[in-house]
C-alpha cells in the first residue's frame, strides 16, 4: 500500500514567474478557487488575466433585483475583488448563467485567446465541480487545448467540490488580500457564507504542510500535453462518468468549410442546415470564390456560430477555394459542405462521436441523393430520392469509383500533415483525388447512417448534373491518370467483384434467369403453333403465317428490343385472322374454335409476359447502354493502359 506521501503533497510549491490566464465561470469563482495564488502572481509582477465567462445573473435567488442591475452589481464586485488581488487585466464575456454548456462560439473564443495571450499557466475549475457552468468551463478549456499548437501548465482549482490534489500553494502571506477580495462580493455573501467555507478549506489544505503554514490552496496540476493525451479524467479523476457533458455539449472544434459562388439562395439553405446542428462546438468558414459579396447574408444566417469569411476577388477554382478554407479553419476536425447541399441535424454530432470512440482520423457517413424538379429558389418536394452512397471503405475500389461525397467526410487536421491539400489544377473530382491520396495513409471508418443530403435541381442523376457543368470525361480520365501508379490487378478485381461494376454484374445475373424463363415460355408457345400446323393441313398456309409472326416476336424478345406495341398489334391480327377463318369455313369451325382458344391462351400469356417484363426491358436497355459506355470509356482507357504497363514492365 502506498504511503501518504505518494497520495498528497507534503511540500508547497510556488507557481509564480509564469504568465497566468484564469477562467472564472462566475464573478467570485476566481477568488474562491485561486485568489491567494493570483495575489502571489501579482505581487511577483507576473502578467495575470481573468476571464469571467458568464454574467452571473442567476445568483440572485431572491429575485428582488432586475437582471441588468444585478449583472452590473456582480461586475462591479468583480472589479473590486480583482483590485484587492492586484489584478487589472480582466474581461467579461457574459454568456448566460447556467447555460455555458453548449454555448456557441465560446470554444473558438478560448482558442483565439490562447493564441493572443500565450499563457504559461491556466487556472480553471476541476471537472469534479457539481455546478454545470464550472464543469462546462473545464470541458471547454480541455477541448481548446486539443487544438492548441503550444504547451502550458493547467491548474484545476476547487470551488464547490474538493478534489484529489497533487500540488499545494502556501498562501499564508496573502490570506488577508484573499479575504478582502471575497468580502467584495457582498451580493454572494448574502446568499451563502462563501468566505467561511473557503477559509475552512484553505485551512484544511495546510494539513500536510509545515507548521508555519496557516492557509493553502490545492490544485490538480497537469501539462497541456498530458491533457491532450488522456483528457481531464483519466489519471486524477477516475470513475466520474456521471459528470461528463451531454451529447453535443462538449468536444473539439469542428470547422465546416463552405465553398460558394453566386448562389445565395442555395447558400442560405446550406447555412441553415449548419445552424440546426445538435453539436455545439462549430465554426463556419465560407469561401466566396469570386462571386457576389454575401458576407452580410452569411453572418445573418449563421446565428451565434463563429464565422470566418474568405473572399476571392476573382474566381480561382474549386480546389483553390477548398485550400483557402483549410488555411482559414481552426478546428481539430474538418468537414466540407458545398453551397448546394445540406446536413441533417445530427450530422456533426454523429461523426464526432464515431471518430472519437474509434480514435480514427477519417470517418464518413452515408448520403441521400435528392432530385428536385423545381428551381433552387422554390424546389418543392424532391421528385426522387435514392441511397447511392452507402459503401464500406475499400481503398482499392476508391481508385475506380468515387463513392464518398465530400460533405460526408469528417477528418482530423492531422491528415494535412501527411497529405497536401487539393490539387489546384483540377476543376472536377478534386475531392475524389484528395480522398485517394488520404487513403494511402489513413484508414477511413464508415458510419452506416444517412446524415446529409446531396441535392440536384432539374436533373435526375449525379452524372447528368456534372456533365452539364463540366468536361466530365476529361476530368474522369485525369483522375485515372493521376492514380495510374496505384493501379494493379488486385484493385481491378476488387472493383469488378465488389464495386459498382460488381453490383451491376450481380443485377444482370439475376436478369439472366428471368430471360431464360421468358425464352422457355416462348419456346412452348412456338411448339403449340407447330402442333396446329400438323393437325390441319388445310390451314397450313395460315398457320405458317402465324408461325412466322411468332418467330419474329421470339427474335425480337431475344434481342431485348422494345416491341410491346408491335407484339400487341400482331397478336390482335392473329386473333382477327382466326375469326375470319371461322366465318368462311363452317366445316372447320370446331377446329378453328380450338385454335382460337389456344391462340387466346397464348395472347393471355404474352400479355402477362409483357406486363411482367415491361420494366425489365427498360432496365435491360439501360444496362446495355451502361455496358456500352463502360466498354468504350473504361476498358479502352484504363484496362488498355494497365495492359500496356504490364507489357513495358
Amino acid at each position: 500500500m502506498e504511503n501518504e506521501g505518494a497520495i498528497i503533497p507534503y511540500h508547497s510549491i510556488e507557481l509564480t514567474g509564469k504568465r497566468a490566464l484564469v477562467f472564472s465561470p462566475h464573478p467570485d469563482d476566481e477568488t474562491i478557487g485561486c485568489g491567494g495564488s493570483l495575489a502571489l502572481h501579482a505581487a511577483a509582477g507576473d502578467q495575470v488575466k481573468v476571464v469571467f465567462l458568464t454574467d452571473g445573473a442567476k445568483g440572485d435567488t431572491s429575485g428582488r433585483i432586475d437582471r441588468d442591475s444585478y449583472v452590473a452589481i456582480r461586475q462591479k464586485e468583480a472589479e473590486r475583488a480583482c483590485a484587492c488581488l492586484g489584478i487589472s487585466d480582466f474581461e467579461f464575456w457574459s454568456y448566460e448563467d447556467r447555460g455555458l454548456a453548449g454555448s456557441r462560439g465560446v470554444l473558438r473564443r478560448i482558442m483565439d485567446l490562447f493564441e493572443v495571450f500565450r499563457p504559461e499557466l491556466v487556472y480553471v475549475p476541476s471537472p469534479m465541480e457539481f455546478h454545470p457552468d464550472h464543469r462546462a468551463a473545464c470541458f471547454l478549456v480541455c477541448d481548446a487545448i486539443k487544438g492548441c499548437p503550444f504547451d502550458f501548465d493547467v491548474a484545476f482549482y476547487e470551488v464547490g467540490q474538493p478534489i484529489w490534489v497533487n500540488l499545494l500553494v502556501d498562501i499564508s502571506s496573502v490570506i488577508d488580500l484573499k479575504q478582502r477580495a471575497i468580502e467584495a462580493y457582498e451580493s454572494q455573501l448574502r446568499e451563502r457564507d462563501y468566505k467561511g467555507m473557503i477559509m475552512a478549506l484553505n485551512r484544511f489544505r495546510r494539513l500536510t504542510l509545515s507548521e508555519g503554514v496557516t492557509h493553502a490552496e490545492g490544485y490538480s496540476f497537469w501539462s497541456s500535453d498530458m491533457i491532450r493525451k488522456i483528457g481531464p479524467y483519466a489519471i486524477p479523476f477516475q470513475k466520474l462518468n456521471r459528470l461528463t457533458a451531454g451529447a453535443g455539449e462538449a468536444g473539439p472544434l469542428v470547422s465546416i468549410i463552405v465553398r460558394t459562388k453566386d448562389r445565395p439562395v442555395l447558400l442560405a439553405n446550406t447555412l441553415i442546415s449548419i445552424t440546426c446542428q445538435t453539436y455545439a462546438n462549430l465554426e463556419i468558414v465560407v469561401v466566396n470564390d469570386g462571386g457576389e459579396d454575401v458576407e452580410t447574408l452569411v453572418k445573418e444566417l449563421s446565428g451565434n456560430i463563429p464565422v470566418t469569411y474568405v473572399h476571392h476577388e476573382n474566381s480561382l477554382g474549386r480546389s483553390y477555394a477548398a485550400n483557402s478554407g483549410l488555411k482559414a479553419a481552426k478546428g481539430l476536425f474538418l468537414n466540407f459542405l458545398d453551397d448546394d447541399d445540406v446536413l441533417y441535424p445530427d450530422h456533426v454530432e454523429a461523426l464526432v462521436a464515431h471518430i472519437m470512440a474509434r480514435q480514427s482520423k477519417v470517418v464518413f457517413s452515408s448520403v441521400m441523393n435528392a432530385y428536385f424538379s423545381g428551381l433552387p429558389g422554390s424546389p418543392g418536394q424532391p421528385v426522387k430520392e435514392e441511397l447511392i452512397f452507402n459503401f464500406d471503405f475499400d481503398a482499392d475500389i476508391l481508385l475506380f469509383q468515387n463513392y464518398i461525397p465530400i460533405m460526408s467526410v469528417l477528418f482530423s487536421r492531422e491528415v494535412l500533415s501527411k497529405v497536401d491539400g487539393f490539387n489546384e489544377d483540377m476543376s472536377l473530382f478534386e475531392d475524389w483525388d484528395f480522398w485517394i491520396r488520404v487513403s494511402r495513409h489513413f484508414l477511413f471508418d464508415h458510419l452506416d447512417k444517412v446524415t446529409a443530403e446531396y441535392r440536384f435541381y432539374g436533373v435526375n442523376s449525379t452524372e447528368v448534373s456534372h456533365r452539364q457543368k463540366y468536361q466530365y470525361d476529361d476530368a474522369l480520365a485525369d483522375v485515372f491518370n493521376r492514380s495510374l501508379p496505384l493501379l494493379n490487378g488486385k484493385a481491378w478485381v476488387r472493383f469488378l467483384n465488389e464495386g459498382s461494376m460488381g453490383a451491376f454484374r450481380s443485377k444482370m445475373h439475376g436478369r439472366g434467369a428471368d430471360f431464360a424463363e421468358i425464352e422457355e415460355r416462348l419456346s412452348a408457345f412456338q411448339s403449340r403453333i407447330h402442333d396446329l400446323e400438323e393437325k390441319d393441313q388445310f390451314h397450313k398456309e395460315e398457320l405458317a403465317k402465324k408461325h412466322s409472326e411468332v418467330t419474329e416476336m421470339i427474335s425480337k424478345y431475344e434481342e431485348l428490343l422494345a416491341l410491346n406495341a408491335r407484339l400487341e398489334e400482331k397478336l390482335s391480327a392473329f386473333q382477327s385472322r382466326i375469326h375470319d377463318l371461322e366465318e368462311k369455313n363452317e366445316f372447320h369451325k370446331e377446329e378453328l374454335d380450338k385454335k382460337h382458344s389456344e391462340a387466346s391462351e397464348m395472347i393471355s400469356k404474352y400479355e402477362e409476359l409483357l406486363a411482367r417484363n415491361a420494366d425489365l426491358e427498360n432496365m435491360q436497355q439501360q444496362s446495355q447502354q451502361a455496358l456500352d459506355r463502360i466498354r468504350e470509356q473504361f476498358f479502352y482507357r484504363v484496362y488498355r493502359k494497365i495492359k500496356g504497363i504490364g507489357k513495358t514492365s
